[in-house]
């Protein structure tokens, strides 16, 4: 039987804090995102929904690798973790094809958007996706956790140019950011 190291109950804890702020932070970015007509903000609600997504699956995999190898299973459960990496890849892909659809869409049908309310709330975002991208980088380094950690890493990146979006509506007026950054988050 293979022997591989155990995931540890800060693993676990990590998981659960980082999946009730995402969650927490998703339902602000959409309510927000619909009351500014952001579709920037809301895809990255659209975003954060994946990471939601990512760490259930993650925590389900952390559960099933902590299971031992048995007659069966003789390499335990560990491949749940790299199983959880690829359906994290895949909500990833579909999110984004989904976004580029509404944004050709805005593109065709503009909608004034709120700056300010962008800028806010996707503050609020970079602060959370950056301390729990942190939380991770110490949990562990398995392909499952380092596969959410890259993806909340690259959302805190994203959700920095979403204030940057917004910023650029402020002070220019163009209203085609809005649609062009959500692609460019996607």
């Amino acid at each position: 039987m293979h022997v591989h190291g155990e995931p540890t109950a800060k693993m676990q804890r990590v998981l659960r804090i980082s999946f009730v702020a995402t969650l927490c932070y998703t339902a602000l970015a959409f309510f927000a995102g619909w009351h500014a007509h952001s579709l920037a903000l809301i895809s990255e609600a659209g975003h954060n929904a994946s990471d939601a997504l990512a760490l259930i699956l993650s925590f389900v995999a952390v559960y099933f690798q902590s299971r031992p190898p048995n007659e069966q299973k003789t390499f335990g459960y560990h491949r749940a973790g790299v199983l959880a990496a690829f359906l994290n890849a895949l909500a990833l892909i579909g999110i984004a094809i989904w976004i580029v659809v509404e944004a050709v869409y805005r593109f065709e049908h503009p909608h004034a958007v709120k700056p300010n309310i962008m800028m806010m709330v996707a503050a609020a975002g970079v602060v959370m996706n950056g301390v729990i991208a942190a939380m991770l980088w110490t949990a562990g380094r398995d392909v499952n956790i380092r596969s959410v950690f890259i993806h909340m890493l690259g959302d805190t990146l994203s959700t920095a140019a979403v204030i940057l979006g917004g910023f650029a509506i402020l002070y220019s007026g163009m209203i085609w950011i809005d649609p062009a950054f959500s692609i460019l988050i996607a």
